[in-house]
């Protein structure tokens, strides 16, 4: 029986993972050169659904945050924020640059102006479900911003690239990939034993 559903909330981020150390790490190493001052390399998570993307995406920024003071981040769901206007004001959101900006009357062009101005600390996105987005352009306005760092979700690699234009395949296509697989019964059994 599980005592507390809040463990199986997208949001829930637990104090400690199992059966994910390498994935854990992976996503550590690319994020790593911003404790240095530098920017870190867009991962992209990949797996089925329920595989612990989201979570370990979560789990290792707030380890990174601890680490590093001087940082900002910001989730984004692509499900709900979809179009390049949400996902736009969500990451300028996440930085405190939406107080005056309208959702029916403000243009993107003001959006991109102020994402490209950005000088403040590094900033980590996740974008979670990836492949949902309906202009996919967004992701190259946050590819050439300085100082932002990607991390994508999404189930299939196929489904992403096969609607990205030229220029973005090529950006996207040297990030790191990191491939997740399905647990297996004997993991899960243990992830949601009562001691937890």
């Amino acid at each position: 029986m599980i005592t507390d559903a809040r463990v199986l909330q997208p949001e829930f981020i637990p104090q400690e993972v199992e059966h994910r150390n390498a994935e854990v790490n992976h996503l550590s190493n690319t994020l790593k050169p911003i404790m240095d001052g530098h920017p870190g390399e867009t991962s992209l998570l990949l797996g089925p659904s329920g595989a612990g993307k989201t979570c370990i995406a979560q789990f290792t920024l707030e380890r990174l945050r601890e680490n590093v003071l001087d940082i900002d981040t910001q989730y984004i769901n692509c499900w709900q924020d979809y179009t390049r206007f949400r996902v736009l004001h969500r990451v300028l959101d996440g930085i405190g640059q939406t107080v005056d900006i309208h959702r029916r009357s403000t243009p993107k062009g003001e959006l991109l102006e102020r994402l490209q101005s950005y000088d403040g600390p590094h900033y980590v996105v996740i974008l979670d479900e990836v492949d949902q987005l309906e202009d996919k352009s967004v992701l190259y306005d946050l590819y050439r911003t300085r100082g932002i760092t990607m991390v994508l979700i999404a189930n299939r690699e196929e489904e992403l690239f096969a609607t990205l234009d030229e220029r973005l395949t090529s950006r996207l296509h040297s990030c790191v990939r990191i491939q997740f697989e399905k647990y297996h019964l004997d993991e899960l059994v243990s992830i949601l034993a009562p001691s937890r």
